[in-house]
This record gives C-alpha cells, structure tokens and sequence, in this order.
C-alpha cells in the first residue's frame, strides 16, 4: 500500500468519521433518539464487560470510531484509485455499515430498540451522508489523477 493511499486513505477517513459522529451527536441532542450512544457503544464486546470498561469516556469512545473510520478511508481510497468506481465504493462502504444496527441494537440497553422507526431513520441518513463525504472525495481524488 502506498504513501499516497494511506494519507489520503486517513484524511478521509477522519473526515468522513467527524462528519457522522457530529451529525449522529447533534440528531441525539435534539431528538433524544440514543443514536450517537449506538455509534460509540462498546458493551458488546467480551473483553470491555471483563475488564470493567463498559462505561469509557465520550473522548475514548469516540476514537475507537474514528480508527474504524480511518480503515474504510483507507480501503475507500485504495479501491478507488485502484477501480475508478468511487460512487459503488462510497455507497458499498458508508452504507453496509449502517446495516450494524441490527445486531448492535440487541447488544446492550444503552441504545435504541431494533423497532425504533426514528433511530433507523437517522441511523440510515447519517450513513448516507458518510457515503456522500466518500464519493465527494473520491471523485475529486480522480479528478486529480
């Protein structure tokens, strides 16, 4: 993997990251729907109920997100220099992301209920709108090219 692809892979990812833990963050502010509690939960993970971690700080969780975030950037950008397709790309990983909900919601007690009409409603745009940061970049990466 180049210089290049990982750079840019990780400036996307960061960007892309901020842009939905904001919109997702604001959404729970102003609805209450725990959607941004969802993005950064952790209970589901074995090894957090062990060592006590259940409860972390906002600041730590949230960077836990921002490393996933930086991975698909980094993938994004990789397919997309390597493919040429950066729509399929943003589309395929912003949004299959989103279908996490599922198996998330029954994980813990913390977060929205599997039925939640509005939680799915803002869980499903603020990973439309991670795509649209993608594909954004990635069409102006090609353009560049």
């Amino acid at each position: 993997m180049s210089r290049r692809v990982l750079v840019q892979g990780f400036t996307l990812g960061l960007a892309a990251g901020v842009v939905l833990g904001l919109f997702l963050r604001t959404v729970q502010q102003l609805t209450g729907s725990q959607v941004y509690t969802l993005l950064l939960n952790i209970d589901f993970l074995p090894v957090a109920d062990a060592l006590g971690l259940l409860v972390l700080p906002e600041w730590f969780e949230f960077t836990l997100h921002l490393i996933v975030s930086l991975l698909l950037g980094i993938v994004y950008v990789g397919l997309v220099l390597g493919s040429r397709s950066p729509w399929t790309w943003g589309w395929l990983l912003g949004l299959l992301p989103s279908l996490l909900y599922i198996p998330l919601t029954q994980l813990s007690d913390r977060v929205p209920d599997l039925y939640d009409a509005q939680a799915i409603g803002w869980w499903l745009a603020g990973h439309f709108l991670y795509s649209l940061v993608l594909i954004g970049a990635g069409i102006t990466l090609q353009r560049k090219n």
